[in-house]
């Protein structure tokens, strides 16, 4: 009897299962064995109580148990990164190794940027190299949405977010970027066409921006202001730009144009009464005389000048020319560069 119960002893220790101490998450399920450097802490614990957890990323709180990824690598430079993590009870101790991979982090971090017009460019980098695959949203705005860098174009402020995707490991890093849609001006200038006679000066005003920039910068009393003086020389069109505070620009045009009123009268009267006493072109503006050249009847040259105040007092040689009628050759040249030829004649009246 004392046999068969010590050979029944030893048949239940040889037949009872070796035990496996086992480290697990919460709910009873393994421990991963690869994770993200930017996945969250798990809770970790161990088949038997009261053991102790000590290796890579391990840490205590209220109690608890937990792995950390960052702060298993928080020193470490080269990934992917292989630590190990272990539980020590009072039956045995169980090593478990763990692998993490490199992070995945947009560097340098979206800038929020605006725009004018709705046209804009998303680029993005990443610090580690390696091959990723890149998701913008929303994608509808975008040329290229899967890739690093895209174009795009909005009619309103939008808030664009980035997830990249680590090919080899499935690690994901994500940002955002606000791209703001700027208001833009609505220039008006004052007048938009206007005629004046040459010589006369003109107040132009601009309105509905913060600066203002005219263009040609020329017979202007100053062309960054947004009411100079113009007193144009020749037909001229003004373009001013204005922009906000924005940077963003709209642009308006004043045209001027010149009448050239001058006259050729058809007699003078040289007798010293102060009244149409020389022959001479009246409100001739801003045009340059090329040629003022005076004949009588027989085609002999009698007076000749070349300035703008050229005038005939009715003397040739410094003597009085007599009464009759004289022909003139006139040439008037414009500021544009273009020339009028005037042909006449003209009455000297004693």
């Amino acid at each position: 009897m004392k046999y068969c119960s010590l050979f029944l002893l030893l048949s239940m220790i040889m037949a009872a299962p070796a035990y496996t101490q086992q480290i697990t998450l919460p709910d009873g399920s393994p421990v991963p064995e690869q994770f993200c450097h930017n996945d969250t802490a798990v809770q970790i614990k161990g088949d038997v109580q009261g053991g102790t957890f000590s290796g890579c990323g391990v840490m205590q709180q209220n109690g608890l148990w937990y792995f950390n990824p960052a702060r298993a690598v928080s020193e470490v430079t080269v990934f992917p990164h292989s630590c190990h993590i272990m539980y020590t009870s009072q039956h045995s101790s169980i090593s478990k190794r763990i692998i993490i991979h490199k992070p995945v982090i947009i560097e340098p971090s979206l800038q929020s940027q605006g725009t004018c017009d709705g046209a804009f460019t998303l680029r993005a980098a990443t610090k580690y190299a390696g091959s990723y695959r890149y998701s913008w949203a929303p994608a509808l705005p975008l040329q290229e949405p899967g890739q690093a860098e895209t174009k795009g174009l909005i009619s309103q402020t939008t808030t664009f977010y980035l997830t990249v995707t680590d090919n080899i490991s499935g690690c994901t890093g994500k940002d955002t970027v606000m791209i703001s849609k700027y208001p833009i001006p609505v220039v008006t200038v004052s007048p938009e066409a206007i005629i004046i006679k040459a010589g006369e000066s003109i107040p132009l005003e601009a309105s509905g921006a913060v600066s203002y920039q005219w263009l040609p910068g020329k017979w202007l009393s100053s062309n960054t202001i947004p009411d100079p003086v113009a007193y144009p020389r020749a037909p001229v069109t003004y373009t001013v730009v204005g922009r906000n505070e924005f940077g963003c620009y709209d642009s308006a045009h004043a045209r001027i144009a010149i009448i050239e009123d001058y006259f050729i009268p058809g007699a003078f009267t040289p007798n010293g009464d102060g009244l149409n006493d020389v022959f001479k072109i009246e409100n001739i503006g801003y045009q340059g005389i090329g040629a003022f050249q005076i004949f009588n009847r027989w085609g002999e040259l009698v007076f000749e000048g070349h300035t703008a105040s050229a005038q005939w007092d009715g003397t040739c040689n410094g003597r009085d020319a007599p009464a009759g009628t004289y022909f003139y050759h006139i040439i008037l040249n414009a500021l544009d560069g273009s020339s009028k030829v005037h042909k006449g004649s003209v009455t000297l009246l004693r």
